[in-house]
């Protein structure tokens, strides 16, 4: 048992209290824990020193009370002792009374001047812990890679930061190329792009230029 708690009391007809004598019974409480959250079940078990089944104004149950932290009882209920004064109970931590986080007390008594207390914390609603993927510097740099490279056209490949064109493309005349348009890669694609149309069309002229000269001759 986690927690425990005894308690005893000795009243006079005045109101003023007084420790117990000696051969006034003691009564006890424990819990299986000083935490529950929503749904658990809480278990109470504790005993009365000087019962006696055959004295009648000792056989009686255990009254147990739970208190909420705003002072509201939310579950009262009698408990039945055994034969050699011991009880136990169970109390489920769920219902429209539960709606509040804190220290809860559970109180039992056993005739007017013998009881005892303890308390436990409740949680109604447990702290959801969510896990934030954390990137390898590394892998940043595979994306940031990757995500250059799917802006590069087709015949062209991504080398040190700028998408280039492949050592096996070749252009003829009236091939063309697409180049990406987003980010620092869209004023190299226009340059290259430039490039390769005057080229084709430098071919061209010099083909119709010999074609004209063969004729003439």
């Amino acid at each position: 048992m986690l927690s425990q708690s005894y308690g005893f009391a000795y009243a006079d007809h005045g109101g003023n209290h007084y420790a117990a004598p000696a051969g006034v019974g003691t009564i006890t409480i424990a819990t299986n824990s000083s935490s529950y959250e929503a749904g658990e079940l809480i278990t109470v078990s504790g005993s009365v020193s000087d019962y006696d089944e055959l004295d009648p104004f000792k056989n009686f149950d255990v009254t147990l009370r739970v208190i909420a932290p705003n002072n509201n009882i939310i579950n009262i209920s009698q408990i039945p002792l055994s034969s050699d004064g011991s009880y136990s109970t169970f109390i489920l931590a769920q219902g429209p009374l539960w709606k509040f986080d804190g220290d809860y007390t559970i109180s039992v008594s056993h005739g007017s001047d013998n009881n005892a207390s303890t308390t436990f914390t409740f949680i109604s609603e447990p702290e959801e812990v969510i896990e934030e993927e954390v990137i390898e510097g590394e892998d940043i740099d595979v994306m940031l890679e990757e995500e250059l490279a799917s802006g590069c056209g087709a015949g062209t490949h991504l080398e040190d930061g700028v998408c280039v064109l492949d050592e096996t493309t070749e252009l003829t005349p009236g091939s063309t190329f697409s180049a990406p348009t987003s980010g620092f890669n869209a004023l190299t694609y226009s340059i290259v792009f430039t490039v390769a149309i005057a080229f084709a069309i430098t071919i061209i002229l010099y083909s119709v230029s010999r074609g004209s000269r063969t004729k003439t001759a």
